[in-house]
């Protein structure tokens, strides 16, 4: 048997007997035959046990073996990656306890996704299918020397297929299973001139009905998917210096939106259980009516250079051009009450170029240079509406629990005048005031961002013996940022705002802000409810430049053939943040704070080798990285604002053992320890989000002869320990909330320690043409949460998000 892996990651051997033979002509990606499969995470093509650096690659056959097509899916076999799915349009990237999330336009991204060396790391518009893929590189550790924006803790790498210069061909994949579930794939590599020109086109779509039941809309139930994706690239080779890609996507999502599940309210007849019913609705023609649900667009267009000046030197350059536009409505108070409904409108524009001059001769120094441009704009619009009447009963502790009153009793009249009563306000006020409280009262904020960055970086390889060489890179960064920031309260603001805000004004103020609001039923004072209006609604502008160094040094020791050992120090930054806050007043000015860089500095020691004859690969390594100024974020009203959290740590073991144990059987299995810690500031002592300590994957493949076919039986189970959902940890003694309408006293905004099993049973016929293949996810039907907390936690309403039940499909394969 040979080998078809890479020795950090002999994961991709696992399925890869079981697809037998390949047809002689297909359009899959060539199969590498040597030792190992080819990475370029440091920007230059290596075999990865040459790379000194944390890095799992997985290639398109094992990404086909085991289903992966989403990047959750993904993260469960990379060790230190984990990502959460609340939804399309909210992805969260983890890499060793770091999180990226953030959906504002002004904060950077730490950990940096790349598609074919162009950033995608905006959070808004980084979720993209993983179909017909090369390979995809996670690099773990800073990374800012080698991959720049974003990179802090890490980078993700999509390298798509290209087009095959010399074979003509043509796969489709058809599946369909439970819950609805379709998926269709079709690819077709074009030869337009034999060795020199060559198109391809590959596109998908994915259905599945949504798995949470919506009793406020059966036909619609929530967390559905509706994707449509697909990509164009042509390769142009003229002659044997020069290669040219131009690769263009587009990804469209559509579907019936985030489940969010109160833990406070119960729907009619149900349970607080997030496993159970939810009961959301939009009200009162928010957004013009349009209903609960995500509509995403993501275009880009990518054109790759390369010219082989000498058999030593070469030219690269990588020019990016994207775009998204993204409108998600959700419910965020989880309950059928019209307490809150609110939705993010986010759009964002990019174009990047960078050029590179490497160098690779025959003696022992390699390195390269490089300068990159990257320009972006981007806004994140979030409206806001409420019925006042049912706010003002959820403030005054009047709703019961878990069972609520019906919204007709909330907004009677009578009920809304007693309430009011115990806000102190006069028996004969309480009928033009209760009036005039509004069962659609809307507000909203806008937040914008714009960048121009320059960055001007090289790294150098120098081979102090044969078996002994040295790696050092820097990177100089520099950001023009502007943010802007402006807040709407409309209809002339909240009547609800303004008296809450009573109690602080003169008394004979008092009476003249309640005798305007009996004549006029408006507020005279423009207030709002979690967010203030800026003067005018106006967006203000604040600029500044930020510059700084990144840099890294890695000492690599070659054992013996089969074993490397190395040590690196590498410092990774996220760029200061220009942080706008509403005003603290109606009418007033937003104000503007500067959230000092993020800094990281890694220690790390790694290892490879090959066991008996090569069968038994290992991999591991220990890691120890240290935080300044790190960002996170709390609540300013509706708004999640960044703040500065001080100092933090984490501490890790990453490790993959696999095992080709003979031709027809293999297993592997990864593990990851991440022990990462806010150690000072706003959240000390509190575990970083989204980030278990624990996390472990194991699996194999089988192969059998059958009918002149093969079949591959590939069992997969995928563990991890307890995670919380946010920063500021779920604890007791940070629970205590006033009014008691806000108190959120049980510790439950985390997810305990749970484990999904998988399988997958592939039968491909003779001549590797066709194949059909039954799979099982999720088979235990575990249930888990991929989020807690969330926007109605400003409310004192947590509200839960439930993962994915078991889905049982088929798939057909065939190729030409």
């Amino acid at each position: 048997m040979r080998k078809m892996w890479t020795s950090a990651l002999a994961l991709t051997t696992l399925c890869g007997m079981a697809a037998g033979q390949a047809a002689a002509q297909t359009v899959e990606t060539e199969t590498v035959v040597s030792d190992e499969i080819v990475v370029t995470v440091q920007l230059r093509e290596q075999q990865l046990s040459e790379v000194p650096i944390a890095v799992t690659a997985f290639d398109g056959d094992f990404l086909d073996k085991l289903g992966i097509d989403r990047f959750e899916e993904l993260a469960l076999y990379v060790p230190g990656l984990e990502v959460q799915e609340q939804s399309a349009n909210n992805p969260g990237f983890v890499i060793r306890g770091i999180t990226s999330d953030s959906g504002e336009a002004t904060v950077e991204a730490r950990v940096a996704v790349f598609q074919d060396g162009v950033s995608i790391s905006r959070s808004r518009g980084s979720y993209v299918e993983l179909f017909d893929m090369e390979r995809i590189e996670v690099s773990k550790g800073p990374q800012a020397t080698l991959f720049g924006r974003g990179a802090l803790i890490g980078a993700v790498n999509l390298v798509q297929n290209k087009p095959d210069l010399d074979a003509n061909g043509f796969r489709l994949e058809a599946g369909f299973g439970e819950d609805e579930y379709r998926r269709v794939l079709g690819v077709w590599n074009a030869v337009l001139a034999e060795d020199v020109f060559a198109m391809r086109i590959a596109a998908t779509t994915r259905r599945r009905d949504g798995f949470v039941d919506n009793t406020l809309d059966p036909s619609n139930p929530l967390r559905s998917m509706d994707v449509d994706a697909g990509r164009v690239s042509f390769r142009y080779e003229p002659n044997a210096n020069w290669r040219f890609d131009l690769i263009g996507n587009v990804h469209i999502d559509d579907n019936t939106g985030t489940a969010f599940k109160s833990g406070t309210f119960a729907p009619a007849g149900g349970s607080t259980s997030p496993y159970t019913p939810a009961a959301l609705a939009t009200f009162g023609g928010f957004e013009g009516g349009a209903p609960l649900g995500l509509n995403r667009e993501v275009y880009s267009l990518t054109f790759l250079a390369a010219y082989d000046i000498n058999e030593a030197f070469t030219l690269n350059a990588t020019t990016g051009w994207r775009t998204f536009d993204s409108v998600e409505i959700f419910d965020p108070d989880g309950s059928s009450l019209p307490i809150l409904i609110a939705a993010e409108d986010a759009a964002g524009y990019q174009w990047s170029q960078d050029f590179r001059l490497g160098y690779q001769g025959d003696g022992p120094l390699s390195w390269f240079i490089g300068a990159s441009y990257f320009t972006e704009s981007g806004r994140q619009r979030v409206p806001l509406q409420y019925d006042e009447r049912v706010l003002l009963a959820l403030f005054a502790d009047q709703i019961t629990a878990p069972q609520p009153q019906s919204t007709a009793v909330l907004t009677n009249s009578a009920f809304t005048q007693a309430l009011l009563g115990g806000l102190g306000i006069p028996a004969t006020a309480r009928p033009a005031v209760a009036a005039a409280l509004r069962g659609n009262y809307g507000e909203q904020f806008t937040n914008s961002g714009e960048t121009d960055s320059i960055d001007i970086y090289a790294d150098a390889t120098y081979a102090l013996t044969d078996r002994l060489d040295i790696s050092a890179g820097v990177r100089w960064s520099q950001d023009d940022k502007t943010t802007g920031f402006s807040a709407q309260a409309f209809g002339g603001g909240s009547v609800l705002g303004t008296l809450l805000a009573l109690p602080s004004l003169p008394a004979a103020t008092q009476a003249q802000v309640l005798q305007a609001i009996a004549l006029t039923g408006r507020t005279p004072l423009g207030t709002g409810i979690l967010v203030q209006p800026t003067a005018g609604g106006a967006t203000q502008f604040r600029s500044e430049t930020f510059d700084d160094f990144t840099w890294r040094l890695v000492g690599r020791y070659e054992v013996s053939d089969a074993t490397s050992v190395w040590a690196s120090y590498a410092r990774g930054r996220r760029p200061d943040v220009i942080a706008p806050s509403a005003p603290s007043a109606p009418g007033g000015n937003a104000t503007f704070r500067i959230i000092p860089a993020e800094t990281v500095d890694s220690f790390e020691i790694g290892a490879r080798t090959e066991l008996l004859d090569g069968a038994l690969d290992l991999d591991g390594s220990i890691y120890h990285y240290t935080y300044e100024n790190f960002q996170t974020t709390e609540f300013d009203g509706a708004r999640l604002v960044t703040i500065n959290a001080g100092e933090a740590s984490a501490t890790g073991f990453e490790g993959l053992a696999a095992w080709s144990i003979s031709d027809a059987l293999d297993a592997f299995v990864t593990y990851a320890y991440s022990e990462a810690r806010l150690d000072a500031g706003a959240r000390e002592g509190n575990r970083f989000r989204l980030s278990p300590d624990h996390s472990l994957a194991i699996g194999g493949t089988a192969s059998f002869p059958l009918f002149g076919g093969t079949l591959a039986l590939t069992p997969s189970y995928t563990w991890q320990s307890e995670v919380f959902f946010d920063d500021d940890n779920d604890r007791a003694d940070l629970q205590r909330r006033t009014p008691a309408a806000f108190s959120d006293l049980i510790v439950d905004e985390k997810q305990d320690a749970y484990g999904l099993l998988n399988f997958r049973a592939r039968y491909t016929a003779e001549g590797g043409r066709y194949a059909v293949e039954a799979f099982i996810t999720n088979a235990l039907d575990e249930e888990y949460l991929i989020d807690a907390g969330n926007t109605g936690d400003a409310l004192g309403l947590p509200t839960f998000i439930r993962g994915a039940p078991r889905l049982i499909g088929v798939e057909l394969t065939a190729q030409f």
